[in-house]
């Protein structure tokens, strides 16, 4: 019996090798198409997507000691809606170079290489004893993985909160998964687990969760989830954490409303009660879905396996928890970036269940486990090809373009999902059609009502309004846009320059009716129309 298993394994082994170097290269040209993009963003000095311009501007205030929640019906009629934390922590390069937007990207950047560090942190920890070599590479491949999916690409390297909140709530459940309370007597105590209960974990995780929420609100599924856990394992406990946790949280969001008069409040929550749209929410499901078939498929069989046999582990809480808050992506201005923790999640989830089918075999023959090594290598590559993007033209791209038979597209960048707005590189026509505003900016007399605030910056005129918030505000009922529409109709504004119109409709009623089309500039495929006074 021995010798038939004994001639087939060297050809398994042959195969389960060959798969994960083809794995790890898709996945390490995908990690290079993402520093490429990163890059190319580091050095375009103007807004790539909307609004990044305004998260300069919260991150300058933050650097000059100021709140960027006020009154937004008064001028400069601006306001946030995201909470400070990522700012706070791009603040200080702000400070040394000036606003500038390489910083916020650079920051969101690393932070997207941290929380996938994490991810391969957790995945590791699932090989236990003996089978170190199969956790690092499962662990690397599953850290690889998430920062090749196409939410992660997109908006990784973006002047925006998002990811920075990702790499805190994997951060934070990393650290929370070392902890455990000691003879706890909750619903998913172990008994006889290890005891594990260094109470500077616990605090350790619990204020990286604090951090996730003040880095932006959607982080609230993830504490939710690692609250529950740590109820479900002792009760008691675990709501003493909890409340610990929230007044620490309540204390601190008590002080900075209290700081800016109400209106931290008002920008953060009321703001963010935005209008709804079922087939909006159930689109992105559909997309996350498709895009990330593998990653969930393995992670909804190792969620089944844990709760079957009555050992949830804080990692399937938090993959639920996650999926969950994807319904929020329903909200008006909701976009991909609300998967991101879910896919975190996924990462975590598959690897460890490969793992688990890799490592654990108990008296199977040794084939079976080779072969499942076989199969999770696969995988690894089907999900790297159902994310993959690339770009066309240049070294190494438009020679792996011609080997996979992509032809050349229109800005140069191939995603399998189709057109996107965000992954093609800004090119030497972008940066001069950016120039070319910044100059008609910077040559309008007084004040310009830009829906972009990087052209702004670079004219060196003062940010005045902040056009989604204003315009959900105004959804809500919390933005009356009388004095605004009072200087536009008295022509103070030297020059407006639209993209989106994502102004209330009476603001563009009034810009229409007091200013003048003059031309449209394509900057990044997006047309900025220009409007000037009459002469």
């Amino acid at each position: 019996m021995r010798g038939p298993r004994t001639r087939g394994r060297p050809w398994l082994r042959a195969l389960t090798l060959l798969l994960f170097v083809v794995a790890g290269v898709a996945l390490l040209y995908e990690l290079l198409v993402y520093v490429h993009y990163a890059v190319a963003l580091f050095r375009f000095p103007y807004d790539y997507d909307q609004g990044e311009g305004f998260e300069l501007y919260d991150t300058l205030l933050h650097a000059q000691g100021l709140w960027p929640y006020a009154d937004s019906q008064v001028y400069p009629y601006y306001t946030s809606i995201y909470p400070p934390l990522f700012h706070i922590l791009t603040a200080p390069l702000v400070m040394i170079f000036g606003p500038q937007l390489w910083t916020g990207r650079l920051v969101s950047f690393l932070a997207s290489l941290v929380a996938a560090a994490a991810i391969g942190v957790m995945v590791n920890r699932a090989a236990g004893p003996g089978h170190r070599g199969a956790g690092a590479l499962v662990g690397g491949l599953s850290a690889l993985a998430f920062l090749a999916s196409t939410y992660t690409f997109m908006i990784g390297p973006l002047f925006r909160q998002h990811m920075t909140m990702v790499m805190f709530e994997c951060l934070g459940i990393a650290a929370l998964a070392v902890f455990d309370w000691p003879g706890g007597k909750g619903w998913l105590a172990r008994p006889d687990a290890p005891a594990r209960h260094d109470l500077r974990w616990l605090a350790f995780g619990l204020a990286l969760l604090v951090a996730a929420g003040f880095s932006k609100q959607l982080a609230i599924g993830t504490v939710v989830a690692a609250l529950g856990y740590l109820v479900l394992r002792d009760p008691a406990r675990g709501l003493l954490a909890g409340i610990v946790a929230a007044l620490a949280a309540g204390g601190l969001f008590a002080w900075i409303n209290l700081e800016t008069e109400g209106w931290f409040y008002v920008s953060i929550i009321e703001a963010n009660i935005n209008a709804f749209d079922l087939p909006q929410m159930w689109g992105f499901y559909s997309e996350w879905l498709n895009l990330h078939a593998v990653l969930i498929g393995g992670a909804a069989l190792m969620l089944g396996y844990e709760w079957l046999g009555r050992r949830p582990t804080l990692y399937s809480l938090w993959f639920v928890a996650g999926v969950a808050t994807g319904a929020l992506s329903g909200k008006y201005g909701a976009g991909e970036s609300y998967f991101v923790t879910a896919t975190a999640a996924a990462a975590v989830l598959f690897g460890r269940g490969a793992l688990t089918l890799m490592t654990r075999g108990g008296q199977r023959p040794a084939w079976t486990g080779r072969l499942t090594s076989t199969a999770v290598a696969a995988l690894f590559i089907v999900q790297t090809g159902l994310t993959f993007h690339t770009y066309t033209y240049g070294f190494p791209y438009a020679q792996v373009s011609a080997l996979l038979g992509i032809p050349d597209q229109p800005r140069g960048f191939y995603d399998r999902q189709g057109y996107t707005q965000l992954g093609p590189r800004p090119n030497a026509d972008d940066h001069a059609a950016g120039d070319e505003i910044v100059a008609l900016i910077r040559a309008a007399d007084g004040p310009v009502f830009s829906e972009e605030a990087g052209f702004l910056f670079a004219a060196e005129k003062p940010v005045v309004t902040n056009a989604f918030p204003q315009l959900v505000m105004y959804q809500a009922g919390l933005f009356d846009p009388a004095a605004e529409i009072d200087q536009i109709e008295r022509r103070e504004f030297g020059l407006v320059v639209l993209r989106g119109f994502f102004y209330p409709k009476p603001v563009l009623d009034a810009i229409g009716q007091n200013y003048v089309w003059q031309r449209a500039i394509v900057m990044n495929n997006f047309q900025y129309h220009i409007y000037g006074p009459p002469e």
